[in-house]
């Protein structure tokens, strides 16, 4: 198995299942959005946020037109998630609480569920190009 095919089955499970569980456990979120209160969790969110980020990047940071750039960005965007979250948690912060109660939270979950679902089929079913 190709290391982006590798990246793309792990991103994607683990996209489906955390999608998952929201969905059948609501309370999820808000737990998660309460975590954000506190130091420990949000320093402790930053620092797997930035090795899961800095891990996927050094592993494979290739940009392309073909759908194997979707794992360089996720990459990217928990690297910069990470550093946001270390560096800038009352920022974090503000931003939770704007969006903690939107309407639109399951539809982003059940857009999260797809696309783990197609980073896991492009992952077990393509060849590197």
């Amino acid at each position: 198995m190709e290391l982006v095919n590798y990246l793309a089955s792990v991103w994607g499970i683990s996209i489906v299942i955390v999608s998952l569980a929201v969905l059948f456990k609501p309370n999820y979120l808000k737990l998660t959005f309460a975590g954000v209160e506190k130091e420990a969790t949000m320093f402790n969110w930053g620092v797997i946020s930035l090795v899961l980020g800095v891990a996927t990047v050094l592993a494979y940071n290739v940009w392309g037109s073909s759908w194997q750039v979707i794992i360089t960005i996720i990459g990217w965007l928990a690297l910069l998630k990470g550093i946001a979250i270390l560096f800038a948690p009352e920022q974090i912060k503000k931003w939770a609480k704007k969006i903690e109660n939107a309407p639109f939270l399951p539809y982003a979950v059940m857009v999260l569920l797809l696309i783990g679902l197609i980073l896991t089929y492009l992952g077990f079913t393509t060849q590197q190009v």
